[in-house]
């Protein structure tokens, strides 16, 4: 793979890279610059050494129009033997589609082929399998079919007139136990349908079939009745009549006719009696509540009258009170000692100045290198001469560095109590200000830590050896770049301007 190209990096002598936006697996390179000639920003695709020619010839097809893309080609070059396409803001992916061939001839994947010899040890065949015992398996399977007839042949047969001779059994018997008269016995249970059939056509005279000969007359069976007859002059029991006599004999309440007398209940609800519930007066109750409703009115609005009067006592005995005159003998802005001559000399300050204003990157100081000419424009006195910075994708920096620190030195050490920045055009991120007697961000002392809320930010700063007091640097520490609300673009959203930075 080939090696990363580094922000800051210019490629034919005109286009600076600021950012890296995407490495592939082949080791094309997407990455953000600037035309140094014309001031706009482009897009830049670095082919590797294996892509540059389909590369070179992707971008040439664009630019003759045989090829459609959602970019703009605007110059084509050669870097350390591998080509690069510059064009106008585009995707990562619209551009890496450029590397890819297109209308290759389709090659069959190799395991197409060599699938059955990796996983059987031979090569495909495209004869069909055979078996050494084929023919004796279809033989089975002939012998199966012809055997299937001789095993219907086999079945139990099923006589259908000894079956209907049953039937008929029952219903005679069913109609004798009832009184109905059993027709004559003339009538042969075991004579076939046939012969009953020709014995009807001899007597009508009639003809009209052909019948085949009459089986041997089989001997007669004497038809046993299902159940022996009743004697005469015995009652008859029905299992009804037979519950119901036991149900009288253990002291149920029970008719002849086996159902329970209506006059007659269990003895287990004999001696039920619903349970008596206790009498409640519901207007007394009602009473009860809209009394207990007004006394709880009466104690709220007394607690309310003495929560009232406790908040008026604390603020009287708590509130600021108008300090008094206090006397002075001494001048402002004079020590109690004296000078030789005995009169007294006044304490002065220096007024904070700053003297110059440097840039510190912790990690990757050329990252912005290029805008240092520009850092005195935040002294100038100017709020419209504007500092710059890079722009970036991410508010991190694009991943290029943590932080990055504006050090304003005073020319003398001065007591600060108030820092400003003007001018700035973003929103968002984050920034800390610190102060320090040297110039090392290690030995500062934060006062203050924010973001950027609008076009001015004013941070004051306390006084005390850690605060404001003999300050030699002010530390402008940015760790979040803002949002710029105008003069970006959708890529590189992030960036960081300022106007003016005061100190007093």
């Amino acid at each position: 793979m080939s090696q990363p190209i580094d922000a800051g990096s210019v490629l034919g002598g005109r286009y600076q890279v600021t950012e890296l936006i995407l490495t592939s697996a082949d080791g094309d390179l997407v990455l953000d610059g600037i035309d140094q000639v014309l001031n706009r920003p482009v897009s830049i695709l670095l082919g590797s050494a294996e892509n540059s020619s389909q590369l070179t010839a992707s971008a040439r097809e664009i630019a003759n129009g045989a090829r459609f893309a959602a970019m703009q080609v605007l110059d084509l070059g050669i870097s350390g033997g591998r080509s690069y396409l510059v064009t106008n803001l585009a995707d990562a992916a619209d551009l890496l589609d450029l590397v890819i061939q297109t209308d290759a001839p389709y090659v069959e994947p190799f395991f197409t082929d060599t699938l059955g010899s990796e996983i059987f040890g031979v090569s495909r065949s495209t004869e069909p399998q055979t078996y050494a015992d084929d023919e004796e398996y279809y033989e089975d399977l002939d012998a199966q079919e012809e055997g299937r007839p001789a095993m219907l042949g086999r079945l139990p047969e099923f006589n259908l007139n000894d079956q209907i001779t049953g039937l008929k059994g029952r219903f005679a018997r069913g109609r004798s136990s009832a009184g109905t008269p059993v027709a004559d016995d003339s009538y042969d249970s075991h004579t076939a349908p046939s012969e009953l059939l020709r014995q009807e056509t001899e007597e009508t005279g009639e003809n009209n079939a052909v019948f085949p000969p009459a089986p041997a007359a089989l001997p007669k069976v004497q038809r046993i009745p299902a159940t022996p007859p009743t004697p005469v002059g015995e009652p008859v029991v029905t299992s009804t009549a037979a519950l119901a006599s036991a149900a009288r004999s253990r002291g149920a309440g029970i008719g002849p006719d086996g159902q329970r007398n209506a006059t007659t209940f269990p003895a287990a609800a004999r001696d039920y009696a619903e349970a008596e519930e206790p009498y409640v007066d519901y207007e007394e109750e009602e009473a009860g509540e809209g009394r207990n409703k007004t006394m709880r009115l009466l104690v709220g609005a007394v607690l309310c009258i003495v929560l009232v009067v406790a908040v008026v006592f604390a603020f009287n005995a708590l509130g600021p009170k108008a300090p008094g005159p206090v006397a002075n003998s001494s001048p402002v802005g004079t020590t109690e000692g004296s000078s030789p001559g005995g009169s007294t000399a006044p304490v002065t300050t220096a007024k904070p100045v700053i003297n110059g204003v440097t840039r510190l990157v912790p990690g990757n100081q050329g990252l912005n290198a290029d805008t240092d000419g520009t850092l005195s424009r935040l002294i100038d006195g100017n709020p419209a001469s504007i500092y710059r910075s890079y722009s970036f994708s991410t508010p991190k920096f694009g991943g290029l560095a943590s932080n990055m620190v504006l050090v304003a030195e005073l020319k003398k050490p001065s007591d600060v109590s108030k820092i400003e920045l003007v001018g700035l055009n973003g929103s968002g991120g984050a920034f800390e200000i610190r102060v320090g007697k040297t110039d090392s961000l290690a030995d500062s002392s934060e006062v203050s830590s924010g973001s950027f809320t609008g076009p001015t930010v004013t941070v004051p700063v306390p006084s005390g050896d850690n605060g404001g007091t003999g300050v030699q640097y002010v530390f402008v520490n940015v760790t979040e770049l803002p949002k710029l609300a105008s003069g970006g673009n959708n890529s590189r959203p992030y960036g960081l301007q300022i106007g003016e930075i005061k100190v007093s």
